[in-house]
């Protein structure tokens, strides 16, 4: 089956007693059934709904999608992912003004009479799910963060195909503190094998929220868009999957819950970078994203502090949307916090020489996770040179618990998706 009912820095108190209270302000519920009687009187005679998860990257959306993939456990919702953990990419394929720019045809080498061919499979079964939503006057669940930046025209296409199935749409969308996000995703950038000190995002318009959030307004309709802070310490149990399941009332067992991973600290960050400097990335085989994986988890357990940006280098990105500030506190119902003007420059990044600036505890910490000799400080190349040797070492010397695990979970992976389609 395609659809399954078993379906993831502010110190100021007034702001972070604002934040509780905007967090958990009581919102009608929406994920019910359709009331038949109700529906009768309506003109359209609509039944069921669908609630569009549309992001913001950055805001926990991994942890919202896995969640909800493998843990939702309620007969009246359906989580519809096109037999992946999240709808982002098939949806992107389907309503994208310019869809020669697909991954599929642009990295796999897909021909365009195959991508004809999917597009149309996969237009299939989300008619095919809408249509079940509709008929059982259940709520459909969409999880695409790529919907924050799509444009109007995408964005009016996708309702266009749903209002055919005669379905109403709620859209909810988490926004962060914009210089949270950039450190966040700058983090995520080297993560994934980035070798640039890019702070600016690649699409600004991620960052414009007032457009994105009229965008969202003027398809959908103001008081059918939803928009929460994303502000984990002041979630239950600082769990962005929690806040969503107590405010769409969601059945999703605690244990099913899948948490954001722990960002790494600036001395861990800056180990990672000096390994992406000079050591080639090798991709595609399992055993590679298996030792990538791992590796970060393993330089998660290096302590220090956090990532933090200079203002020299978040102003240029920042200051011309400054003056959207009054219209995203208002509609998060909260005084948006963007503090990063008033950090102490001290112990905040200011360029790419100071990520390959190293301190003792950190290469003490390497040697000894890498079993290999103490590092010899010279030239900043030098030291990063054996940083990055050790960072090898200590990514393709994985311990056997963490491989077993790894392999446990890529199999539960794959029997969750087996599942789906029988």
């Amino acid at each position: 089956m395609l659809l399954k009912n078993n379906i993831s820095n502010t110190s100021d108190a007034e702001v972070h007693q604002c934040c509780i209270r905007a967090c958990l302000l009581p919102i009608s519920p929406l994920l019910t059934v359709a009331n038949p009687a109700t529906h009768s009187r309506l003109e359209n005679s609509m039944a069921g709904e669908v609630i569009l998860h549309a992001g913001m990257s950055r805001t926990g959306t991994s942890a919202i999608q896995e969640s909800l993939y493998s843990g939702l456990n309620n007969p009246e919702t359906l989580y519809f992912s096109f037999d992946e953990t999240k709808a982002t990419a098939t949806l992107n394929a389907l309503f994208s003004s310019d869809p020669s720019d697909d991954p599929r045809l642009r990295l796999l080498g897909w021909s365009p009479e195959r991508f004809t061919d999917f597009q149309r499979t996969a237009e299939q079964k989300l008619w095919h799910a809408l249509s079940v939503a509709t008929s059982t006057h259940s709520s459909l669940y969409l999880s695409a963060e790529n919907c924050w930046v799509m444009q109007q025209s995408e964005l009016q296409a996708l309702k266009r195909f749903i209002d055919a199935a005669r379905l109403p749409i709620r859209v909810v969308a988490y926004v962060r503190p914009r210089h949270d996000w950039l450190e966040s995703r700058f983090q995520d950038y080297i993560a994934r094998g980035g070798r640039n000190f890019r702070v600016a995002p690649q699409r600004m318009d991620v960052l414009n929220y007032a457009e994105r959030i009229q965008n969202l307004e003027q398809v959908f309709g103001k008081s059918q868009v939803d928009l929460f802070p994303y502000a984990p310490q002041c979630f239950p149990n600082n769990c962005v999957v929690r806040l969503l399941c107590q405010t769409r009332e969601l059945d999703v067992p605690i244990e099913a819950m899948r948490r954001t991973p722990a960002s790494l600290s600036l001395p861990a960050l800056r180990l990672l970078y000096a390994y992406r400097q000079h050591i080639p990335q090798r991709r595609g085989s399992k055993s590679a994203l298996m030792q990538d994986q791992l590796l970060l988890k393993r330089l998660s357990a290096l302590s220090g502090p956090q990532l933090r940006l200079h203002p020299s280098l978040v102003a240029p990105v920042l200051d011309p949307l400054q003056d959207q500030l009054a219209l995203v506190s208002e509609r998060t119902r909260l005084n948006f916090p963007e503090t990063w003007h008033s950090r102490d420059e001290q112990f905040c990044v200011q360029s790419e020489q100071d990520l390959l600036n190293f301190c003792d505890q950190s290469l003490d910490w390497l040697c000894q996770a890498s079993r290999m000799p103490q590092i010899r400080r010279g030239t900043g190349e030098q030291t990063a040179q054996q940083v990055a040797e050790r960072v090898e070492k200590l990514r393709t010397r994985i311990p056997l618990s963490l491989t077993i695990q790894w392999n446990l979970d890529a199999t539960k992976r794959f029997l969750r998706r087996v599942a789906q389609n029988v």
